[in-house]
């Protein structure tokens, strides 16, 4: 039976009383910054603490008004975009469900899908948040549904793929593969592209299938298991596979990053390196964040390190996302959020939204949207941020608001 890690994300790794051989990075000391950025708070919604690694499947979605949500608490909400003042007219609605929230939600045609601790795959109506059915899967639901092919995708902890009929919650096929004995907590959800749908499994094995049938395409060993130790042994594809341009990249804990062929599952080029949070794509590079929460860029075409930054090392930092034109975006578990320079991964901004004591907000989620961040924290909060100029940079550039968003790197380290 597969044992999965209370999770990387924390502070420490932690599985039943054992601890691990690797060692614990400190927090780096930030440097010095003046920040282009301040964050103006639109509104927040407290629901319900958690711990930070319950909260790995869940993500945002939206609409041109709305904003949906979840906390590992059960509660799933639709909430106004624009502020409202009042919690009442904030919230458009919100639903107990009667198990914890472990996944989604997922919009699609009207509905919003959510995955629970108990193996439930919930579908709701995006109007009213009725549910309109729910099906019983044969374990906890961590990963987000995917959409294609008009069928949902989802896995569970026990090494199942389920295709879903999103209308009634009939199951169209699921198949199954062996798992080991240790994994990190969570599961990464599949990536849909141009009918085939590929899967990162915790075994070390990327799997492409016809999203049809569930047919294997191909299979490729991407991570090889070393050592004595289940722990030593651990190679888990927790970050979601990347495809873009007719390539595919994929990330691994105790293993490499590397760019596949989506035809074959053959190797265009591999680089050593480990790790477990969700990587960001552009035209030239790909981004992601290493087990020691070093953010390193990498040329998409052969692998090449553009740059690493490590000013950040040991701050837990969550998956990395494109923001704007030319920045990253970032955060990490002690309540800040990070700005950095996608052409040489110099930090450009910095806001915190902890408490004064830097012990609160542990933000678990971060999603950028038209200048608008939206955080959950393990506190229970969901805040949505106007990204606008702090008073420092529009005291430099009194004559430049539209500028705010173009490089201002070199002020910034001022």
């Amino acid at each position: 039976m597969t044992t999965k890690m209370i999770g990387l994300s924390l502070a420490a790794l932690v599985f039943g009383g054992c601890s691990t051989s690797k060692e614990l990075t400190p927090p780096a000391p930030l440097p010095t910054l003046s920040s282009p950025y301040a964050l103006d708070k639109q509104w927040q919604l407290q629901l319900s603490a958690f711990i930070p690694a319950q909260a790995e499947g869940l993500y945002f979605e939206s609409t041109d008004s709305a904003v949906f949500f979840g906390v590992p608490g059960g509660y799933v909400t639709k909430a106004s975009k624009t502020p409202q003042g009042r919690w009442t007219d904030q919230v458009i609605w919100q639903k107990k469900m009667a198990a914890s929230l472990t996944a989604g939600p997922t919009r699609l045609d009207h509905q919003i899908f959510v995955g629970t601790g108990k193996g439930q795959l919930i579908g709701l109506s995006e109007k009213t948040g009725e549910v309109r059915w729910q099906v019983a899967l044969s374990s906890e639901v961590l990963s987000r549904p995917v959409i294609g092919h008009s069928q949902l995708f989802v896995r569970t902890v026990d090494g199942k793929l389920y295709a879903i009929n999103p209308q009634n919650g009939q199951v169209n096929w699921v198949i199954e593969r062996s798992l080991p004995n240790l994994s990190l907590r969570g599961v990464a959800p599949v990536t849909f592209a141009d009918g085939t749908l590929f899967v990162g499994w915790e075994n070390g094995r990327i799997e492409a299938l016809d999203a049809r049938t569930g047919e294997r395409q191909w299979e490729t060993q991407f991570l090889v298991p070393s050592g004595r130790t289940d722990l030593e042994r651990l190679v888990d594809i927790q970050a979601g596979l990347r495809y873009q341009d007719g390539r595919l990249f994929a990330l691994g804990y105790q293993g490499k990053v590397a760019a596949l062929n989506p035809e074959t599952g053959a190797f265009y080029w591999t680089r050593d390196v480990s790790g477990y949070r969700g990587m960001a794509l552009d035209d030239q590079a790909l981004y992601l964040v290493n087990d020691e929460s070093r953010v390193q860029a990498l040329d998409k075409m052969n692998g090449t390190v553009l740059w690493e930054q490590t000013s950040l090392e040991g701050r837990y930092l969550i998956d990395v996302l494109t923001f704007d034109s030319n920045q990253l975006v970032t955060a990490d578990r002690f309540g800040f959020v990070h700005w950095l320079d996608r052409v040489d991964g110099a930090l450009t901004a910095r806001v915190k939204i902890s408490n004064d004591l830097g012990t609160g907000n542990a933000i678990s989620r971060l999603w950028s949207e038209d200048h608008t961040l939206y955080t959950l924290d393990a506190d229970g909060y969901v805040k949505s941020y106007q990204v606008q100029a702090s008073d420092w940079y529009a005291f430099e550039h009194p004559n430049d608001p539209q500028g705010l968003f173009a490089q201002h790197k070199d002020d910034a380290q001022k």
